[in-house]
């Protein structure tokens, strides 16, 4: 079973006791793997939001940063504190200068992903996407992540600033190939002509929409019952 909870989000408010703020983060738990995809704004709402889940920053294998942004990265420094040997994924175009930059990561945890792949020495089933730019906010650059369970694929943004296309006509290089897709995160000002909409359709599982949506009304129009709007706390189960 794969278990995905939303930690950090500011579009749809929370479960009881869990609390939004602004930014995006998930927690995927596959196996025995623990691994943060995007780290929010804000060092303590991360922090309480693990607690209550009863973990930890030491109960954390990996962080997978998306895109070099304040609000996906800043809450990060709380993590290293308690784990100082956290290994942090980022894309291969990380430094290069752009506007709303996150905080520094240390280069002892700071691991550049060249190119789109498995993460083998993390988990097999966790797929990292090609890095692509995109000129919002004065250029930008971001990658995905895929998680791969059976025949089923997730596919998890950070703002998905790119594109979505850009990272679903990634996964011909990436050899993935499925029927059955779960999209979640951020997807910006990002939406499918009907065309594209009703080819992606049949293989598509269930479209969840985080943080910087702006085209929901078009979504649910276009998926029906298979959109849903993210809520911090809720765990999405695979």
């Amino acid at each position: 079973m794969i278990k995905i909870t939303i930690l950090v989000d500011d579009l749809n408010g929370s479960l009881n006791g869990f609390v939004c703020s602004y930014g995006f983060s998930a927690l995927i738990e596959l196996e025995e793997n623990k691994i943060l995809f995007d780290t929010g704004t804000e060092e303590q709402p991360l922090a309480k939001i693990l607690k209550l889940m009863g973990y930890s920053p030491n109960d954390i294998d990996a962080v997978i940063l998306s895109h070099n942004h304040y609000d996906h990265t800043n809450g990060l420094p709380i993590l290293l504190r308690n784990n100082p040997d956290l290994p942090v994924y980022v894309n291969k175009d990380w430094d290069k200068n752009i506007s709303y930059k996150g905080r520094k990561i240390p280069t002892k945890n700071k691991i550049i992903v060249e190119h789109g792949k498995r993460l083998d020495n993390i988990n097999s089933n966790i797929i990292i996407t090609d890095s692509f730019y995109s000129s919002d906010y004065g250029g930008v650059y971001e990658h995905a992540c895929y998680i791969k369970k059976d025949s089923h694929f997730i596919l998890i943004c950070g703002c998905c600033h790119p594109g979505l296309n850009k990272f679903l006509q990634n996964r011909e290089r990436l050899n993935i190939f499925t029927d059955d897709l779960t999209i979640m995160g951020g997807l910006h000002g990002f939406k499918f002509s009907d065309n594209e909409a009703e080819n992606i359709s049949p293989e598509l599982d269930e479209i969840i929409l985080c943080h910087c949506t702006s085209n929901i009304k078009t979504y649910q129009n276009q998926f029906k019952e298979k959109c849903s709007i993210g809520l911090v706390g809720k765990t999405y189960l695979f």
